[in-house]
């Protein structure tokens, strides 16, 4: 195998390795040992040939392998693509990402290490949430340039579209509550884009 390709290889076995034992003990409490024998790697050490420090593996987990993050990248090139086409293409593959079992695992990953280290929120807010709402107001704002949307604030209404959403994988996927268990990601995801869409007609 070319030197590039065993490089990337190690490294991908490393972040596989280490979305296991984080979601299995936590940011904390996971060590560079749990971590490369999760990895398949001889020595713990090795780790640090490949990343800067475990907030840099946190990172590059997240970053790599969150079904979420091209989501985001899709957000940042719709241009002026018009809202009735565009988001709900969007939802359906959010709808179809937020099932997946790796977008949970991710998710409480997330959630537990900015509880317990507010250090790492502003890291995780440049990887997801904070680069989500901003490309999403972005884009509603230039939708309402176009007279395309009805003219308010686009930070109020990114989260006004994203809220219900985050609500739902919060009851449904962290609180376990039932009745959100009982409703289906792509209803969830096309009936807060259909309302969303209906309260931001033009007037």
């Amino acid at each position: 195998m070319p030197l590039h390709d065993e490089f990337q290889h190690r490294r991908q076995q490393i972040i596989d390795g280490a979305l296991e034992v984080f979601a299995r003990f936590g940011f904390e409490r996971a060590t560079n040992r749990d971590i490369a024998r999760a990895a398949g790697i001889g020595s713990p050490g090795l780790i640090y040939h490949y990343f800067k420090d475990k907030t840099d593996l946190l990172y590059q987990v997240i970053r790599e392998r969150m079904p979420l993050i091209p989501l985001i990248d899709a957000i940042e090139q719709l241009g002026d693509e018009a809202p009735e086409i565009a988001l709900p293409r969007l939802g359906a593959r959010l709808a179809q990402a937020i099932d997946q079992p790796i977008t949970i695992a991710i998710g409480k990953i997330v959630i537990g290490e900015v509880l317990r280290h507010p250090q790492l929120t502003q890291m995780i807010n440049e990887i997801g949430p904070g680069r989500a709402i901003n490309a999403m107001a972005a884009y509603l704002a230039r939708q309402m340039e176009l007279g395309r949307l009805r003219r308010t604030d686009p930070n109020v209404a990114a989260r006004l579209l994203v809220g219900p959403i985050i609500a739902y994988l919060l009851s449904r996927n962290v609180l376990n509550q039932p009745e959100a268990q009982a409703i289906a990601a792509p209803d969830m995801v096309t009936e807060a884009i259909t309302l969303f869409l209906r309260g931001m007609r033009p007037e």
